[in-house]
């Protein structure tokens, strides 16, 4: 039977801006908000100015580095079954408004999401925002803001004047799978708020986006994805797991247990640039709904911190949010 990861930490921070001068934004908004974020936390957190970490003396100690320069050696890739880079321990989860161009006296809110040792490191990613919306500013024409607010995930504020409140509230990943594990339920909804980008297998070689979710192999892809999200999470950051109990092949399978009784989604294109590349990119991903009924209970506790983690790719940006927005059941 497949064990969830237990021991990762998180939290949710929500923030709030205001224009200090005309902002244009894009309708999906995960793009502008990440850009030049590691540009802002580089300057708030990075005392020698040196060209590249690696020649950085300080680089052990030094939030930057370990919030952003999260390479992994060969063999963890390989354990792990990573490219070069390991995730972030950062979710920014953009405002999902279809408002694109803000003036002076509106605000503007979105979501932080920490993991593991970043849920210390709140104060320099507030700091970050400070500098990107002073210094940076954000969407055409790089107009600039003001942070005028924090909340931890209970509404209560933490930023006042300039100065940040301790005391947010911090959720384990134990909770949150302990959440649903005495539910009893035959039927879930799941409604996915930004694209979600899978990849998927077809034959041995070739790899391809999922493109639905309207079948027991697309919601097999899903699944075995968000676990292998949260046992690498948890491995990076948390208290990691025992990998030998670890395997997606211990994943519970769907087939003839788990069907889907409604799906209704939609391919959704969004386009960003891409300083890196210096090109325009195109990035498209599913959303919509998608209703699952038969044996769900084994899945619950899973899809619940899921709602944190984000799925797929381009989590960074904010790819893969969905919230569970039904679940009905009967005691056996």
């Amino acid at each position: 039977m497949y064990q969830p990861p237990a021991s990762l930490r998180l939290a949710r921070l929500r923030f709030t801006i205001e224009p200090v001068e005309e902002i244009m934004l894009p309708e999906y908004k995960g793009s502008v908000l990440r850009g030049g974020f590691g540009h802002a936390f580089r300057r708030a957190t990075c005392t020698t100015r040196e060209r590249t970490c690696e020649a950085c003396i300080l680089k052990s100690s030094c939030a930057y580095y370990r919030v952003f320069e999260s390479k992994v050696s060969r063999d963890v890739a390989e354990r792990l079954r990573l490219g070069g880079d390991a995730p972030h321990p950062f979710v920014i989860e953009p405002p999902l408004t279809e408002q694109r161009v803000f003036q002076p006296g509106d605000s503007l809110s979105f979501s932080l999401v920490l993991f593991g040792a970043a849920v210390e490191q709140l104060p320099f990613f507030v700091y970050a925002f400070m500098i990107l919306g002073e210094n940076f500013g954000i969407g055409k024409g790089r107009g600039r803001f003001r942070l005028t607010g924090v909340q931890n995930e209970n509404g209560t504020e933490l930023f006042d004047n300039g100065s940040l409140a301790g005391g947010f509230a911090v959720r384990s990943a134990e909770e949150l799978l302990s959440d649903s594990s005495d539910a009893v339920e035959d039927k879930v909804t799941l409604k996915f708020q930004t694209p979600l980008r899978l990849k998927t297998s077809f034959g041995r070689s070739r790899k391809s986006l999922l493109t639905s979710l309207d079948d027991q192999v697309g919601i097999r892809v899903l699944l075995k994805a968000l676990y292998h999200r949260a046992f690498v999470l948890n491995q990076l950051y948390g208290d990691g797991v025992n990998e030998e109990v670890y395997d997606s092949r211990n994943l519970p399978l769907v087939d003839g247990d788990v069907t889907v009784e409604e799906s209704d989604t939609f391919w959704y294109d969004w386009e960003r640039y891409s300083n890196r590349q210096d090109r325009s990119m195109k990035l498209g991903g599913l959303m919509g709904r998608v209703t699952l009924s038969g044996n769900i209970k084994p899945f619950l506790p899973l899809l619940n911190l899921g709602r944190y983690l984000h799925v797929g790719k381009g989590t960074g940006f904010g790819l893969g949010k969905y919230r569970i927005v039904e679940t009905s059941g009967a005691a056996p």
